[in-house]
């Protein structure tokens, strides 16, 4: 028989505690409990953001506690930098071995923990919008989640591999059920170690997901290129371009100064794994100065030996020059035994110092190796492109200037009037030094048809002509352009960021059967060659700005939908 007795509330209401994921369960109440007031309390559970900052995103400090690498303090980086010879650069970051640096300044004066958090460490002008955004963000998940944003900052000097380790370690000290990276540029290669290098262990369960935002997942071949022309400038009218070129280093000596001595920037030359934006493994092409026809592409097979560890007194386009080299210059003797098995003499020294740099490669070919295309079970990889002139292939040029050379105009023959006026290689038309992220030299070859030396810039008339007078020719060899599709390129070569190709910034496969629910949520990203999901391309600006309002908002969307689906316990 039903009781029709009406339900009478009680005086002292009923207390739940519940869990962040069982509020997002069917309630299950009996009559009594429905006849009652109910007072749930969450027990909050903590998801932890962390951000791991690109090379050179991180604030360096010397053994004296004085700041090396600041890029927020732009009279201290002009200063220290702009005008520095390699020297000064190789003591300021080799020598005096820096080590990280968190300073908090009136930047983050909104912000009581940045400085328990890290945010110190990383660059405030490249990264502070998008810290301050996720910690700011309003999001109904926060009445069941605290959702803190930590900032990994680290020595971006040292290899990734190091830095890899530390942020597993760091990882394990976060106070959270879970964490989820956020990475910008070459910080993805540090969090790819982290998780999937050499005994990861378990710390990769604790990852809710990762978000890689503009990665050079194979590397880039501008990193190859710097080494030899410096950084580049956008646009000839590009003033802060040019002054942040000086800074970074404008030339092949400044870059050299640092690169070879720092594994991590060695990790991002192309990879063995890398891939031409239409998919080829050749990336350098190299015109033969004996018949501008013909090319010959690299790499073959092994990118290792057969570029990065190739001497350019011997091979033009050989990455190493052996006069750039910090704090000594490396003998050719030494290169050649070194780098090409040569049997000739050479200084112990160099000898010694070359070798360590072959060491350095081969720990490179083997981090290459290792993260290969790894990527944790719920990875977002954002990219920018279709904005930048980027270099995802490299050509070196070759023509011949002995006519120029033989044939200059009268007024610059060498007549004793004009000397003081014209007298050498570099004033004669046609016949460009380039600087600024440009590089060309002018180097002989023999009657024989080998290759000989460089050819200096201020070598005078009187030799030159002796030289072609002997039967020998001269040839100008340049490094192209950004924004140029020379012989051996696809039409496709400029996609990318400005740094990093459209190929590389893509060349994760991310798994989209891991999502549950959300999978749905991802966004589908397709091109002429192929499609991928858990991929998105939020903007178009350059690199080193990736973070824009488009970018951040793609992360935090996918912060929330991470956290979302682990709350509905679609995944662990």
């Amino acid at each position: 028989m039903r009781n029709n007795t009406p339900k009478v509330p009680y005086d002292d209401p009923l207390r739940h505690r519940k869990t962040p994921r069982e509020m997002l369960k069917e309630p299950i109440s009996t009559e009594c409990e429905a006849c009652r007031d109910n007072i749930i309390q969450v027990l909050r559970d903590t998801i932890a953001v962390i951000f791991v900052p690109g090379i050179m995103g991180s604030k360096l400090k010397n053994p004296k506690n004085a700041p090396a690498w600041n890029p927020d303090d732009l009279s201290f980086m002009s200063g220290t930098y702009m005008w520095a010879k390699p020297k000064d650069r190789y003591n300021l970051l080799i020598k005096n071995k820096p080590s990280l640096l968190n300073e908090i300044t009136e930047k983050h004066i909104n912000y009581p923990k940045a400085e328990e958090r890290g945010w110190g460490s990383v660059a405030w002008s490249f990264y502070g919008d998008l810290l301050t955004s996720i910690q700011d963000w309003a999001t109904p998940l926060k009445v069941l989640l605290d959702l803190p944003v930590y900032a990994f900052g680290y020595n971006w000097l040292e290899s990734n591999r190091v830095s890899g380790e530390k942020l597993r370690e760091f990882i394990h000290t976060i106070k959270a059920e879970k964490v989820i990276l956020v990475t910008h540029s070459m910080g993805g290669l540090v969090a790819r170690w982290a998780l999937g290098g050499d005994e990861a262990g378990d710390v990769a369960a604790k990852v809710l997901g990762v978000v890689h935002g503009a990665q050079p997942v194979h590397g880039a071949p501008v990193a190859y290129r710097r080494m030899i022309a410096g950084q580049e400038v956008d646009g000839f009218f590009n003033i802060l371009g040019m002054l942040g070129a000086k800074v970074l280093g404008s030339d092949g000596p400044s870059i050299t100064a640092i690169f070879p001595h720092a594994e991590s920037a060695l990790e991002l030359l192309p990879s063995q794994h890398y891939r031409t934006n239409d998919g080829r493994r050749e990336w350098l092409h190299v015109q033969d100065p004996g018949s501008p026809d013909g090319l010959q592409s690299y790499p073959k097979g092994d990118p290792y030996r057969e570029i990065y560890a190739r001497s350019s007194h011997r091979d033009f386009w050989g990455m190493i020059h052996g006069g750039w080299f910090q704090p000594d210059p490396l003998e050719e003797g030494a290169l050649g035994r070194v780098f090409h098995g040569e049997a000739t003499e050479a200084d112990p020294d160099s000898e010694i110092r070359a070798r360590i740099f072959l060491n350095r490669l081969e720990a490179v070919r083997s981090f290459h190796a290792t993260i290969g295309d790894y990527s944790h079970p719920r990875t977002m990889q954002l990219f920018s492109s279709g904005g930048q002139d980027t270099c995802s292939e490299v050509s070196w040029l070759a023509r011949d200037v002995t006519l120029t050379v033989a044939r200059r105009p009268g007024d610059m023959r060498g007549d004793r009037d004009m000397r003081d006026r014209y007298f050498a290689l570099r004033h004669i038309p046609g016949i460009l030094e380039r600087s600024r992220g440009e590089y060309s030299e002018v180097r002989w070859v023999e009657a024989d048809g080998s290759h000989g030396k460089t050819v200096p810039w201020d070598t005078p008339f009187a030799e030159l002509d002796r030289g072609i007078r002997e039967g020998r020719r001269l040839i100008l060899l340049r490094v192209s352009d950004f924004g140029d599709t020379e012989p051996g390129m696809a039409d496709t070569c400029n996609l990318g960021d400005g740094t990093v190709p459209l190929s590389s910034a893509t060349g994760l496969q991310p798994d989209c059967t891991t999502w549950g629910n959300a999978t749905h949520t991802l966004p589908f990203w397709q091109n002429a060659w192929h499609s991928m999901i858990a991929t998105g391309c939020p903007t178009n600006a350059n690199h080193s700005g990736f973070f824009d309002q488009s970018s951040i908002q793609a992360t935090i969307n996918t912060i929330h939908n991470l956290c979302l689906g682990w709350l509905r316990e679609e995944y662990d």
